[in-house]
Parts: structure tokens; sequence; C-alpha cells
């Protein structure tokens, strides 16, 4: 669940020499600094142990209960994808709500107006390297895609990231998993309801659209200098189905994943999309660089 509880998969990995003639170049690059809200579209990124510099390093707090605000809890927090987040060159974190008003992350004046969002006392808040973090995820039944769930998730659960990831570090989306989803719900479906690290673009002769970066399995890879151990596929949440900054509300996508991309993970038979990744090996990327699976 892409940002959803999402523990650390095992599936059967795809034939080793299949792996090898897998190479995608890095077509789009993602950060989102703070959890849940829009994100931005960069250039070049640095990618440490914890994933790319600067994302998800902060958070909203729910005071009342202590935990993190995620939009998987969707009443009241689905909102949160409505309001953004960028970087300044400086490292600054600014903060903009959906009627375009800004503020740097840490301000408490950016407290009082998401508390009056929120209707709820909450805070902004930065990672903390020996803090475990945990976010409550409750929504209703979607037919064909999802049962209802209410749970207390922990953060960071396959991951050494101190970021507030839900699982694993980085997140890979293929263009051609995109594309096919599109077929399959007859409209393009934009790639920010997956919130992706990397957008990846096949550069192998007569790649076949469809979900094949589903059957990776476990294994070695690496993205621009940056070395990965890829962990399996991503399962995903009514967090897709949601209207966002730009994009309206769309259930079909999910429902679509869970007729065709189901996948068994360690937390059930779910509707996956994208893959997952830790970086075994820190390293730069930038936008053309290479994707490949190493052995």
């Amino acid at each position: 669940m892409s940002e959803a509880g999402e523990a650390r998969r095992m599936v059967e990995p795809a034939n080793s020499s299949e792996r090898k003639t897998q190479e995608y170049r890095v077509s789009e690059l993602w950060r989102y600094p703070v959890k849940s809200m829009g994100g931005e579209s960069i250039d070049v990124a640095d990618v440490g142990i914890d994933g790319i510099a600067g994302d998800r390093r902060w958070a909203v707090r729910d005071l009342e209960t202590g935990k993190v605000a995620s939009a998987k809890k969707t009443r009241p927090f689905g909102a949160l994808l409505h309001w953004a987040a960028s970087t300044t060159d400086d490292g600054t974190v600014l903060v903009e709500s959906p009627d375009d008003d800004a503020w740097i992350a840490g301000d408490p004046a950016l407290d009082r107006a998401l508390s009056a969002a929120f209707d709820r006392p909450v805070a902004m808040v930065a990672a903390e390297d020996d803090r475990q973090e945990s976010y409550d995820a409750e929504w209703e039944l979607i037919p064909g895609a999802l049962s209802s769930v209410s749970a207390e998730v922990p953060m960071a659960v396959a991951s050494p990231s101190m970021a507030f990831v839900d699982a694993s570090a980085l997140h890979l989306v293929t263009e051609g998993a995109l594309d096919h989803l599109g077929d399959l719900v007859g409209a393009a479906v934009a790639v920010e309801r997956f919130r992706p690290t990397a957008l990846l673009r096949s550069v192998n002769v007569g790649s076949p659209r469809g979900f094949v970066d589903l059957d990776w399995g476990e294994g070695e890879a690496t993205l621009g200098g940056a070395s990965l151990r890829m962990s399996g596929p991503t399962p995903r949440c009514v967090m897709t189905t949601l209207s966002q900054r730009g994009l309206e509300p769309l259930r079909a996508g999910l429902q679509a994943l869970a007729a065709n991309a189901r996948r068994d993970t360690l937390i059930g038979n779910l509707p996956c999309f994208g893959t997952a990744a830790e970086v075994t090996g820190p390293g730069t990327v930038r936008l053309g660089d290479r994707f490949a699976f190493t052995g």
C-alpha cells in the first residue's frame, strides 16, 4: 500500500536470465518532503540507505494520539493529499495549503493552520533516528478490491530508513505498467497516485506492456550510482483512489489491479503495483540514468 501498511514482501523471483535482460532509464524522479502531502518532481537526487535525501523527513503528528497522520486514515487525513511540500535550494521545506497559503516547516503558524484545517491539534514534526513511529489506517470496503480495514501500522518495518516511510526506502514504477493500467481503466492514470521514487522507461526492444515488474522478485539492482536490493511487489490501498491536487477520485484503478495484479505477500493476497527496494550502496541518481538488475 504505496504509502499503505506495506510490510516486506516475498514472491517467487523471475528467471535470472530474464532478469538480466531488463534495462530501464529513469524518466521521472520524485521527492515527498512531508508524508502524505503532494511531492515535487526533481532532476537529481542523492540516495542513501534511508532513501532520497529530504524525502519524507517531515510528517504531521496527531497530538491527541501521538501517531503520525497518514492519508490512509481517510477521515480526516485523506485531505493531506491536497496540501503540497517542496524544498528550496538551502533545504528549507515549504508547505502550501489547498488555498495556496504557504509556511516554512516548523513554523508554529503552520501548526495552527493544520489544526484548524483538520479540526484537531496537530503539529509538523521532523523524523528522529531513535523513535519508532506508527500511523492509523482506516477505510471502507471497496467492492472487488479491498475489505474494510482499521489498524495501527508501524512505519519503516522493512527498512533501515530514518524517514517517515511505510515500509521501504524506495518505490519504483514502470511506464509499461502505468500504461497497461490505463488500458484496463480506459483512461490515462496519473503516476502521482502511486507516489513513486522513480518512474522507469524500458529501453528493451519490444518490451511488453503489463505488470512485468511484479514478477521481478527479490534481487540486486543498480539505479544510477546507487546499489539496491529489490524486495518485491508493493500492495496498494484506498489511498490511490482518493482525490488530490489536480486529480479526481478514481476507484477503477484499484479495482483493475484487484482483478489483474494480485500477488501473494506477507500481508495477504493483494492488488499490487510497483516494486519496493532498499539501498545497499549510496549514490547519485539523475534523470536518464540506467536501472538494471545485476544478478
